[in-house]
């Protein structure tokens, strides 16, 4: 047998050949497999039953508006719905908030030693219960009391009501899916109150379009010290000044000392040539108007080449109109 087949041979027995060190090495290698698939299995257990409710709470309305008058006693019901599987207990947390941004965001003030502003609500406030049960597919309705103070500062005050899951779903590496949603209280006190809103802006994204949507934007600042809310309509006029659309305003609340941008869409895309929108909103309870201009254009590209090309076959006619008129003399000939 030549030197070339024994090796083989032992090449094959010792690929066949199980050695007691490496059966235990296999071993070994096998239970820390099987040892981390049980760990990931308990990780993702808890994770799975921990979130459960993350999708399942239901706060209605999300936000109040409210009157009062000093002295009086405001009360509304908040209904908390649970459409999960299993019961879930929640608290409620009554916290301030202020503006945050142009684009209807809010800060909640969590410090409950913070300074009190003149907008606070949270003080006058008590929600009962303030931990409950909901079974399964079940609603509880939980009741908002507001005890405005005979000296209550006349103008708006704003807080939050926070539902909250009882108890942190903990996940691995010590994280916590926390729970909650809030509904908003925004409450109007009678009196000396100044509804001041400044226009900062009323413009479109661009001077030129293809086609739609096109979203006019509106931009303002509350400098009064209640809550105001443009209202009215978009009426947008072409070249010759004919309507050819009115759309309502989107409206959206101006938080005193804060600005807010809302945009309005226009989706109709079959226009062509250049409009003008006019804004025809006013604002507060003494109706004051708001009032501006803005422009742009629709052209379609395809429409551009197309004018282009018969741009350029008319220069071309009046340019060449003598050898034009030869080749046509030559096919009427023939």
């Amino acid at each position: 047998m030549s030197l070339k087949n024994l090796l083989i041979i032992e090449q094959i027995k010792f690929r066949t050949t199980t050695h007691p060190a490496l059966t235990a090495m296999n071993t070994t290698r096998l239970g820390v497999v099987v040892s981390l698939l049980f760990s990931t299995l308990l990780l993702v257990a808890p994770l799975s039953v921990g979130i459960a409710h993350a999708d399942t709470l239901t706060v209605s309305p999300p936000k109040f508006e409210l009157f009062g008058n000093p002295g009086d006693t405001v009360n509304e019901n908040l209904k908390v719905t649970n459409s999960g599987s299993s019961d879930a207990t929640y608290q409620t947390k009554v916290e301030d908030f202020k503006a945050a941004g142009d684009q209807g965001g809010i800060d909640l003030v969590e410090d409950p030693k913070a300074p009190k502003t003149t907008y606070s609500l949270a003080k006058w406030m008590t929600v009962e219960p303030s931990s409950f049960t909901v079974p399964a597919g079940q609603q509880k309705v939980i009741n908002i009391s507001i005890r405005i103070p005979k000296s209550g500062e006349p103008g708006g005050h704003y807080a939050s009501v926070q539902v909250r899951l009882a108890g942190d779903a903990v996940v691995g590496g010590g994280a916590s899916v926390i729970t909650q949603l809030n509904s908003l209280i925004l409450l109007r006190v009678s009196g000396n109150i100044t509804e001041q809103l400044s226009l900062d802006s009323f413009k479109t994204d661009d001077s030129y379009y293809q086609h739609g949507p096109i979203a006019f934007n509106l931009r303002s600042t509350n400098t009064g010290n209640v809550h105001v809310a443009p209202s009215g309509t978009i009426v947008i006029t072409d070249i010759f000044g004919r309507k050819v659309k009115e759309l309502p305003l989107t409206e959206a609340n101006a938080l005193p000392g804060g600005s807010r941008s809302v945009n309005t869409i226009w989706e109709d895309s079959g226009y062509v040539g250049k409009y003008t929108a006019t804004l025809v909103a006013n604002y507060g309870q003494s109706k004051v108007p708001l009032t501006a201009t803005t422009s742009f254009i629709i052209f379609p590209l395809l429409l551009v080449w197309i004018c282009l090309g018969v741009i350029v076959v008319l220069l071309l006619l009046i340019t060449q109109r003598k050898k034009v008129r030869r080749i046509i003399n030559n096919l009427t000939r023939d």
